[in-house]
Protein backbone atom coordinates (compact mmCIF):
# COMPACT_ATOMS: atom_id res chain seq x y z
CA UNK A 1 0.00 0.00 0.00
CA UNK A 2 1.36 3.89 -0.93
CA UNK A 3 0.93 5.80 2.16
CA UNK A 4 0.93 9.25 1.08
CA UNK A 5 1.16 12.12 4.03
CA UNK A 6 1.07 15.91 5.07
CA UNK A 7 4.20 17.63 6.62
CA UNK A 8 0.80 18.60 8.65
CA UNK A 9 3.21 20.77 11.22
CA UNK A 10 3.38 23.77 8.58
CA UNK A 11 -0.16 24.02 8.90
CA UNK A 12 -0.92 24.54 12.65
CA UNK A 13 -2.48 27.39 13.97
CA UNK A 14 -2.91 28.93 17.40
CA UNK A 15 -7.21 27.89 17.49
CA UNK A 16 -7.26 24.43 14.95
CA UNK A 17 -7.37 21.68 16.94
CA UNK A 18 -4.93 18.91 15.84
CA UNK A 19 -6.95 16.61 15.33
CA UNK A 20 -9.61 18.58 13.23
CA UNK A 21 -6.60 19.36 11.15
CA UNK A 22 -5.60 15.70 10.74
CA UNK A 23 -9.77 15.34 9.48
CA UNK A 24 -9.12 18.34 6.78
CA UNK A 25 -6.33 16.33 5.66
CA UNK A 26 -8.32 13.28 5.39
CA UNK A 27 -11.16 14.66 3.34
CA UNK A 28 -8.18 16.30 0.73
CA UNK A 29 -7.35 12.36 -0.01
CA UNK A 30 -4.27 11.67 2.32
CA UNK A 31 -3.91 8.25 4.45
CA UNK A 32 -1.04 9.06 6.32
CA UNK A 33 0.04 11.80 8.60
CA UNK A 34 3.92 13.58 9.08
CA UNK A 35 4.20 14.73 12.76
CA UNK A 36 7.46 15.89 14.31
CA UNK A 37 8.06 14.79 17.57
CA UNK A 38 8.09 17.75 19.09
CA UNK A 39 4.74 18.52 17.83
CA UNK A 40 3.31 15.69 19.53
CA UNK A 41 5.02 15.75 22.98
CA UNK A 42 3.18 18.85 23.21
CA UNK A 43 0.36 17.46 22.62
CA UNK A 44 -2.23 14.99 24.87
CA UNK A 45 -0.53 12.47 22.20
CA UNK A 46 -3.03 9.39 23.57
CA UNK A 47 -5.48 11.45 22.51
CA UNK A 48 -3.98 11.89 18.86
CA UNK A 49 -2.89 8.02 18.69
CA UNK A 50 -6.53 7.23 19.81
CA UNK A 51 -7.86 8.95 16.95
CA UNK A 52 -5.27 7.83 14.14
CA UNK A 53 -6.35 4.17 15.22
CA UNK A 54 -9.70 5.20 14.54
CA UNK A 55 -9.69 6.37 11.49
CA UNK A 56 -7.17 3.87 10.14
CA UNK A 57 -4.19 6.05 9.52
CA UNK A 58 -0.77 5.79 9.75
CA UNK A 59 2.10 7.93 10.98
CA UNK A 60 5.55 9.49 9.91
CA UNK A 61 7.68 10.83 12.87
CA UNK A 62 10.20 13.70 12.14
CA UNK A 63 12.29 15.16 14.42
CA UNK A 64 15.86 15.74 15.51
CA UNK A 65 18.65 14.54 17.75
CA UNK A 66 17.91 17.54 20.49
CA UNK A 67 14.74 15.17 21.72
CA UNK A 68 15.86 13.04 24.13
CA UNK A 69 15.56 9.16 23.00
CA UNK A 70 13.44 8.50 25.94
CA UNK A 71 10.45 11.02 24.85
CA UNK A 72 11.39 9.32 21.58
CA UNK A 73 10.48 5.88 22.59
CA UNK A 74 7.55 7.10 24.44
CA UNK A 75 5.60 8.45 21.59
CA UNK A 76 6.78 5.23 19.31
CA UNK A 77 5.08 2.99 22.28
CA UNK A 78 2.01 4.83 22.44
CA UNK A 79 1.48 4.99 18.41
CA UNK A 80 2.43 1.64 18.26
CA UNK A 81 1.63 -0.07 14.99
CA UNK A 82 0.57 3.34 13.58
CA UNK A 83 3.84 4.37 13.29
CA UNK A 84 5.57 3.61 9.99
CA UNK A 85 8.77 5.56 9.84
CA UNK A 86 10.59 7.83 12.43
CA UNK A 87 13.24 9.95 10.85
CA UNK A 88 15.57 12.68 11.64
CA UNK A 89 17.65 15.88 11.01
CA UNK A 90 21.40 15.04 10.94
CA UNK A 91 22.89 16.13 13.76
CA UNK A 92 25.65 18.60 12.58
CA UNK A 93 29.24 19.76 15.06
CA UNK A 94 31.23 23.12 14.45
CA UNK A 95 34.62 23.07 14.96
CA UNK A 96 37.83 24.73 13.45
CA UNK A 97 37.13 22.73 10.23
CA UNK A 98 33.67 23.97 9.69
CA UNK A 99 29.97 22.27 9.85
CA UNK A 100 30.56 18.27 10.43
CA UNK A 101 28.13 15.32 10.66
CA UNK A 102 28.29 14.43 14.41
CA UNK A 103 27.99 10.54 13.37
CA UNK A 104 28.57 9.53 16.78
CA UNK A 105 26.03 11.29 18.48
CA UNK A 106 23.74 10.21 15.77
CA UNK A 107 24.90 6.27 15.96
CA UNK A 108 24.53 6.15 20.13
CA UNK A 109 20.86 7.67 19.67
CA UNK A 110 19.65 5.41 16.62
CA UNK A 111 21.14 2.39 18.09
CA UNK A 112 19.36 2.86 21.53
CA UNK A 113 15.96 3.06 19.37
CA UNK A 114 16.44 0.57 17.06
CA UNK A 115 17.37 -1.60 19.87
CA UNK A 116 14.19 -0.39 22.26
CA UNK A 117 12.05 -1.31 18.77
CA UNK A 118 13.40 -4.84 18.34
CA UNK A 119 10.87 -6.74 16.67
CA UNK A 120 8.88 -4.31 15.44
CA UNK A 121 8.64 -2.81 11.59
CA UNK A 122 9.59 0.72 12.09
CA UNK A 123 11.95 1.98 9.94
CA UNK A 124 14.42 4.91 11.11
CA UNK A 125 15.82 6.97 9.17
CA UNK A 126 18.30 9.99 9.18
CA UNK A 127 17.62 13.39 6.35
CA UNK A 128 19.73 12.92 3.22
CA UNK A 129 22.31 11.11 5.37
CA UNK A 130 24.55 9.75 4.07
CA UNK A 131 24.42 11.19 0.88
CA UNK A 132 25.51 8.55 -1.57
CA UNK A 133 28.49 5.35 -1.77
CA UNK A 134 31.13 7.53 -1.28
CA UNK A 135 29.92 9.22 2.02
CA UNK A 136 28.92 5.57 3.07
CA UNK A 137 31.82 4.56 3.15
CA UNK A 138 33.76 7.32 4.20
CA UNK A 139 31.61 7.00 7.79
CA UNK A 140 31.64 2.69 6.85
CA UNK A 141 32.87 2.54 10.16
CA UNK A 142 31.41 4.72 12.38
CA UNK A 143 27.72 3.52 11.30
CA UNK A 144 28.69 -0.36 11.41
CA UNK A 145 26.27 -0.54 14.30
CA UNK A 146 23.22 0.54 12.45
CA UNK A 147 23.97 -0.49 9.11
CA UNK A 148 23.49 -4.02 10.98
CA UNK A 149 20.34 -3.56 11.11
CA UNK A 150 17.42 -3.61 8.26
CA UNK A 151 15.27 -1.23 9.34
CA UNK A 152 17.63 1.57 9.09
CA UNK A 153 17.42 3.63 5.93
CA UNK A 154 17.69 7.11 4.68
CA UNK A 155 14.75 9.91 4.07
CA UNK A 156 15.26 11.80 0.64
CA UNK A 157 14.19 14.99 0.86
CA UNK A 158 13.32 16.07 -3.17
CA UNK A 159 13.33 19.91 -2.71
CA UNK A 160 17.26 19.27 -1.32
CA UNK A 161 17.48 17.01 -3.85
CA UNK A 162 16.93 19.79 -6.62
CA UNK A 163 19.10 22.37 -5.35
CA UNK A 164 21.91 19.95 -5.09
CA UNK A 165 21.64 18.80 -9.01
CA UNK A 166 21.54 22.58 -10.18
CA UNK A 167 24.06 23.81 -7.60
CA UNK A 168 26.67 21.37 -6.54
CA UNK A 169 29.25 20.30 -9.41
CA UNK A 170 29.67 16.90 -8.40
CA UNK A 171 26.03 16.08 -9.11
CA UNK A 172 25.15 18.66 -11.64
CA UNK A 173 26.13 16.33 -14.59
CA UNK A 174 23.81 13.55 -12.84
CA UNK A 175 19.78 13.35 -13.45
CA UNK A 176 17.37 12.64 -11.00
CA UNK A 177 17.25 8.84 -11.93
CA UNK A 178 20.98 8.11 -12.02
CA UNK A 179 21.02 10.15 -8.54
CA UNK A 180 18.50 7.97 -6.66
CA UNK A 181 20.30 5.18 -8.29
CA UNK A 182 22.96 6.03 -6.63
CA UNK A 183 22.09 6.06 -2.85
CA UNK A 184 24.19 3.93 -0.55
CA UNK A 185 20.77 3.19 1.39
CA UNK A 186 17.31 1.71 1.16
CA UNK A 187 14.81 5.04 0.97
CA UNK A 188 11.66 4.81 4.10
CA UNK A 189 10.38 7.86 2.98
CA UNK A 190 10.11 10.65 1.18
CA UNK A 191 9.72 14.66 1.04
CA UNK A 192 7.98 16.28 -2.06
CA UNK A 193 8.48 20.23 -2.34
CA UNK A 194 8.85 22.41 -5.19
CA UNK A 195 11.60 25.22 -5.77
CA UNK A 196 13.58 26.71 -8.64
CA UNK A 197 16.61 25.05 -7.44
CA UNK A 198 17.99 28.59 -5.73
CA UNK A 199 17.17 28.12 -2.64
CA UNK A 200 14.51 26.15 -0.19
CA UNK A 201 11.31 27.26 -0.69
CA UNK A 202 9.04 23.90 0.13
CA UNK A 203 6.35 24.77 -2.34
CA UNK A 204 3.75 23.42 -3.93
CA UNK A 205 4.05 21.19 -6.98
CA UNK A 206 4.39 23.92 -10.48
CA UNK A 207 5.90 26.60 -8.06
CA UNK A 208 9.48 25.50 -9.46
CA UNK A 209 11.05 23.20 -11.43
CA UNK A 210 11.68 19.77 -9.79
CA UNK A 211 10.50 17.39 -12.70
CA UNK A 212 8.58 15.32 -9.81
CA UNK A 213 7.90 12.77 -13.14
CA UNK A 214 11.39 11.69 -13.12
CA UNK A 215 11.55 11.69 -9.22
CA UNK A 216 8.48 9.10 -9.42
CA UNK A 217 9.61 6.82 -12.01
CA UNK A 218 13.42 6.92 -10.38
CA UNK A 219 12.30 6.07 -7.11
CA UNK A 220 9.88 3.23 -8.84
CA UNK A 221 13.32 2.18 -10.18
CA UNK A 222 14.49 1.37 -6.67
CA UNK A 223 11.77 -0.07 -5.78
CA UNK A 224 10.87 2.68 -3.04
CA UNK A 225 7.26 1.43 -1.09
CA UNK A 226 7.65 3.80 1.82
CA UNK A 227 5.91 7.25 2.57
CA UNK A 228 5.57 10.23 0.16
CA UNK A 229 5.10 13.73 2.64
CA UNK A 230 4.43 16.43 0.82
CA UNK A 231 6.26 19.20 2.63
CA UNK A 232 4.78 22.32 1.50
CA UNK A 233 5.53 25.11 3.98
CA UNK A 234 2.72 28.38 3.21
CA UNK A 235 4.78 30.98 5.11
CA UNK A 236 7.56 30.05 3.02
CA UNK A 237 6.21 31.45 -0.14
CA UNK A 238 3.37 34.19 1.60
CA UNK A 239 0.94 31.56 1.91
CA UNK A 240 -1.62 31.32 5.22
CA UNK A 241 -2.65 27.27 5.51
CA UNK A 242 -6.28 28.08 4.34
CA UNK A 243 -5.02 29.33 0.94
CA UNK A 244 -2.39 26.61 0.95
CA UNK A 245 -4.75 23.57 1.47
CA UNK A 246 -6.56 23.69 -2.21
CA UNK A 247 -2.91 23.35 -3.17
CA UNK A 248 -1.60 20.51 -1.27
CA UNK A 249 -4.26 18.88 -2.09
CA UNK A 250 -3.12 19.38 -6.00
CA UNK A 251 0.11 18.34 -5.31
CA UNK A 252 -1.27 14.81 -4.00
CA UNK A 253 -3.61 14.30 -6.88
CA UNK A 254 -0.41 14.96 -8.96
CA UNK A 255 2.39 12.89 -7.44
CA UNK A 256 -0.80 9.97 -6.98
CA UNK A 257 -1.09 10.18 -11.08
CA UNK A 258 2.16 10.29 -11.12
CA UNK A 259 3.21 7.34 -9.50
CA UNK A 260 0.20 5.48 -10.93
CA UNK A 261 1.35 6.21 -14.27
CA UNK A 262 2.73 3.10 -16.17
Amino acid sequence: MNYYAPAIWNYEEPDVDLLHLVDEFVSLGYNAISFTSWELLRTDYGRVAEHLRSSDLRVAMHGNFETPVEDVRRLVEVLGDCLLTCTFDAAQVQDTRGKLYDVTRMVEYLSQLLASTDGTDLRVAVEDFPLDQTALEYYRAELAPVLSSPRYGMLVDVGHLNMRLRQWECYREAGVGEYLARLPLPVWEVHLHDNSGDRDEHGHFGLGNVDFAAVAAGLKAIGFSGVSTIEIAPSFHGKTPAESKPLSAESLAQWKDMWEAG
